[in-house]
């Protein structure tokens, strides 16, 4: 047996649920099963409840479940009946319960129910490639999957086990990595794990035209790496790489790269208070308005090597950047056309004459000048930038609006402080300055 082959098979354990867990998991389906028959049963444009997920498929991994309950309606049944009756269904079956309501293309249910949680959600009962929601493909996938052999599903297990490890398992937006159902159909393609982690030890980023491609054997039309970013893909090729060259136990359980907690005194960040939004608005809102604040800086001088964003999924997110440097000398150089072009010459000294310090042409004959800039200091910029004193933030109403009233610039001593009674804070700045697992 080679080395891999003897490190996977140790790890079998670690991804295989215990027979009380089972049993528990398999009792809190049952009923949630039987209340939500009982709640649709009440309204004639249902057509039956039945369970998916990776518990239905026998591929769930020990201490992560989900339950995914899909109420299935007449296809003739109006989007808002549709989605009105499926959260009333939701909100019944998991009465009792915490609950709350998520959104994916329609809204669901997901409540949490002996420690177990529960999503409730409504699909249309039609034939396979006649798809009217994104959930009508799910009881075809469950279809699919269940048919693995044990063997297999094992692999599938042991796979979810080592993504989630190297933290690129999940593909809600704030992490944008691999889902259940990816994982699964690549067990299916490749027929097992270590199959799965030399493809992609081989691979190429930007193949096929995307960072990763994967058809929907469900929906051919369908690309299941849509939702997988630039960043996981490659965190999981550098993973796969390190772990088929130096295989161990630890790639099952918890991995991550170096950490750099000397670059942790450099890293800037706006801290603020927010209006609670979904978790997936509020990333979404978080993703956009961290890239723009990033942009923004470095059309104004600074270099930006690393920014993300970071929050409790509450009521308080932090903008985290690191800078490669946070002074800029007192004047810029501007870099006008050629002489020859008098119009722009003409629009261009018009423009800069009443800040310009020096004016000159060099040796390609164009038109240059310093000028003074408006921020030499990064914090002082980043501060105008979130109150809106250097044009629009690039974010949500309730993001824009929370910057503007409670956003503190933070950096170094302070930062770190802050940080102390924020574990979201701690765990942020902690992964922006960790290296990626396989870049030793």
């Amino acid at each position: 047996m080679t080395a891999v082959g003897a490190v996977i098979g140790r790890a079998r354990r670690l991804s295989i649920p215990s027979d009380e867990e089972t049993d528990h998991v398999k009792a809190v389906a049952d009923a949630v099963l039987s209340k939500t028959r009982e709640a649709a049963v009440k309204f004639p444009q249902t057509r039956g409840v039945l369970l998916g997920g990776s518990f239905a498929k026998g591929t769930w991994v020990a201490g992560h479940v989900d339950l995914d309950v899909f109420v299935r309606f007449d296809p003739s049944t109006p989007e808002g009946d549709f989605e009105r009756i499926g959260l009333e269904i939701g909100a019944a079956a998991t009465a009792g319960h915490p609950q709350g309501k998520k959104f994916a293309q329609h809204p669901y249910t997901e409540a949490t129910v002996d420690g177990v949680r529960v999503n409730i959600v409504p699909c249309f009962a039609v034939p396979r490639g006649g798809w009217k929601s994104a959930a009508d493909r799910s009881p075809f996938h469950v279809e699919l999957i269940e048919k693995l052999p044990d063997g297999q599903k094992a692999e599938v297990r042991l796979l979810k086990t080592f993504m989630n490890a190297v933290g690129v398992y999940g593909a809600e937006i704030q992490r944008q990595g691999f889902s259940g159902y990816v994982a699964e159909v690549l067990v299916l393609k490749h027929g097992s794990l270590a199959n799965v982690l030399e493809w992609f030890g081989r691979r190429e980023v930007g193949q096929g035209g995307r960072p990763f491609s994967l058809r929907d054997p469900v929906d051919e039309g369908r690309d299941l790496g849509i939702a997988v970013s630039g960043e996981s893909l490659g965190r999981m090729v550098l993973a796969s790489r390190e772990f088929l060259r130096r295989p161990h136990v630890g790639f099952f359980r918890a991995m991550s790269g170096r950490a750099r907690t000397e670059l942790r005194k450099d890293v800037v960040a706006v801290v603020f208070a927010h209006a609670k939004l979904s978790e997936d608005t509020l990333w979404g809102e978080l993703r956009k308005t961290s890239n723009h604040i990033a942009r923004h800086l470095e059309v104004s001088g600074f270099k930006i090597a690393r920014s993300m964003a970071a929050s409790d999924n509450e009521r308080a997110s932090a903008i985290l950047l690191v800078p490669e440097f946070t002074q800029l000398p007192k004047v810029e150089q501007r870099v006008g056309p050629t002489v020859d072009r008098e119009r722009d010459v003409r629009a261009f000294l018009k423009a800069n004459s009443r800040r310009s310090r020096l004016v000159w042409v060099d040796d390609d004959a164009r038109v240059r000048m310093l000028v003074p800039r408006d921020h030499t200091r990064l914090a002082e910029l980043l501060t105008d930038v979130v109150r809106g004193s250097s044009g629009p933030v690039g974010a949500s109403h309730e993001l824009e609006a929370g910057m503007k009233k409670s956003a503190k610039v933070l950096q170094g001593k302070a930062l770190l402080q802050a940080s102390k009674s924020k574990e979201w804070l701690r765990n942020g700045i902690r992964e922006i300055t960790t290296d990626a697992v396989g870049t030793r």
